[in-house]
């Protein structure tokens, strides 16, 4: 079934900072009466856009592009079973590899959590990434597969917004300390612009430790 062009219009028009609204009033109305019940920090690597990244001149494309991702998360735990999670989380360095360009990346995701058992979670959900890049302003010749092309290095900060589909798995190994793989999909419906980042990042659970007596 075709959605009317009318319909699809309007999909498009919605701005992403209708999502990070919405997401925080939907977790505001879920977690009304949650337990407030871990705050944990982590540390890993980040893939970004599998397999889209040239590394020669023959048009040949990397699938390894980690950098370091730092993430910061909360946990509100619905019920013995359910939960819901929120991470925040930066790369460093934000992924560009000239020196004349500048690029910061930054993410926000919101998780509906389920305890497959006391060491294993799944979460399932959605977020958004933010890039920011900024330059000099100029001109640099690179690499166009057959020769060299002039690109245009911006004089100003420009930043990105995307929307992704997420899904992870969490590991307890120990009852402060976790590993987490997550996949983001960027551009879900959309086949032909369609990437996939991916994380793996050791956590420190504090739990609710920090407020409670």
């Amino acid at each position: 079934m075709k959605l009317p062009k009318i319909m699809i219009s309007t999909i498009a028009a919605v701005k992403p900072t209708f999502f990070i609204g919405f997401s925080f009033a939907l977790l505001s109305c879920l977690t009304a009466n949650a337990q407030f019940s871990d705050l944990n920090l982590g540390a890993g690597l980040m893939n970004q856009s599998i397999g889209k990244f040239q590394d020669s001149s023959d048009g040949s494309k990397s699938k390894f592009n980690h950098r370091l991702t730092l993430e910061a998360g909360l946990e509100y735990d619905l019920n013995s079973d359910f939960f819901l999670a929120g991470d925040f989380g930066a790369l460093w360095p934000g992924g560009a590899d000239e020196d004349y360009i500048s690029k910061k990346v930054f993410y926000f995701n919101f998780h509906a959590g389920y305890s497959l058992s006391e060491e294993f979670d799944l979460r399932l959900g959605t977020g958004m990434t933010l890039t920011t890049i900024s330059g000099d302003g100029g001109t640099t010749e690179l690499q166009n597969g057959v020769g060299t092309t002039s690109f245009i290095i911006p004089d100003q900060s420009t930043t990105a917004r995307n929307i992704t589909f997420n899904i992870a798995g969490l590991y307890h190994f120990h009852p402060e300390y976790s590993v987490k793989l997550e996949l983001l999909v960027f551009n879900l419906i959309n086949s032909r612009n369609r990437t996939f980042n991916y994380a793996l990042t050791a956590r420190y659970h504090f739990g609710d430790s920090l407020w409670k007596d």
